[in-house]
């Protein structure tokens, strides 16, 4: 009787755990992922991951004081800018380095937010003498000419030089046919090329050195066309360049066209076109310097798209 119980209790045991075993949700079973082969990964890029546009946004500083920025304004735009992943590139001449008296405030805080500075002036014999006086006031200059009259090339292809300071210009940006941006007087061309000479300024040099970085016209309808056209697949260049112009005293977009413009769009568009300009994987934010140094990277291949 004792054996029969003992019987009984251990089937009833072993039904129960039985039925307790069906009712719990098995452990997941891990699964390796799969190996993509290498030629999928091929047919999977689209045409615009070898395309990729690089966008900087730049201020011009003149010599004349009317023009100048409100320092603590200014500051906080470019904060603003940068903070949205933008990378800016200013050129001040002369005058106001020497002029105003929060100069070097103004450099050493915007470099801090990564803002670089180029070299501006309106006079070559000058253009060292900015560089110096960057560094004088604890400010790194590039190597980019910013601004610059196309019959200018020739002096610009050897190292500059300031009361003993050298400075050697490697990239160019903003050439005009011109002084102050009269009618057809700019190259509103997109795009990188290293300029043959001054009478084939257009014309692309592979054994030259100083670099073109295209800025287009700096409208930011013109940006977004670009972009389209990249994301259509009807450019295949590595690298194309555009720049964003801000008036330093409005903190207005500036236009070239007929002329170099002041547009109405503030920091409020600004803002808009950055958020939209990230929307695309293939931009690119970079300095002037960083665009040309970008271009020599991905193979150094000349590209240059008109614009209107």
């Amino acid at each position: 009787m004792k054996r029969l119980m003992i019987f009984l209790l251990t089937l009833i045991l072993t039904t129960a755990c039985s039925l307790t075993s069906a009712t719990q949700t098995p452990h997941p079973v891990a699964i390796m992922p799969a190996t993509t082969p290498a030629a999928a990964l091929t047919t999977q890029s689209v045409s615009t991951d070898t395309t990729l546009l690089y966008i900087s946004g730049t201020t011009h500083i003149e010599s004349k004081p009317q023009n100048w920025p409100q320092v603590d304004a200014y500051l906080a735009f470019l904060q603003q800018v940068t903070d949205l992943g933008m990378r800016w590139s200013v050129g001040a001449d002369v005058g106001w380095l020497e002029g105003e008296p929060r100069a070097a405030e103004m450099i050493q805080k915007s470099e801090a937010m990564g803002v670089q500075w180029d070299v501006h002036t309106h006079n070559v014999a000058d253009r060292a003498k900015a560089a110096y006086l960057i560094t004088q006031m604890g400010g790194h200059p590039t190597s980019v000419v910013s601004g610059m009259l196309v019959t200018e090339l020739d002096s610009l292809r050897q190292p500059l030089i300031y009361q003993g300071f050298t400075w050697t210009p490697q990239a160019l940006w903003g050439g005009t046919q011109c002084a102050g941006h009269g009618p057809g007087c700019d190259d509103t061309a997109a795009g990188i090329w290293i300029p043959l000479s001054a009478e084939q300024y257009t014309t692309h040099d592979p054994n030259g050195t100083l670099v073109r970085v295209g800025c287009g016209t700096h409208k930011l309808a013109d940006a977004r066309t670009l972009a389209q056209a990249i994301a259509n697949g009807q450019y295949t260049y590595p690298v194309i360049s555009f720049t964003v112009m801000v008036s330093p005293s409005t903190l207005k977009s500036l236009e070239l066209g007929e002329g170099l413009k002041e547009s109405s769009d503030g920091l409020e568009q600004i803002v808009a076109f950055i958020n939209e300009m990230n929307s695309y994987s293939f931009v690119r934010w970079a300095t002037i310097e960083e665009t040309a140094q970008a271009w020599i990277q991905a193979g150094s291949v000349p590209d240059r798209i008109e614009m209107p």
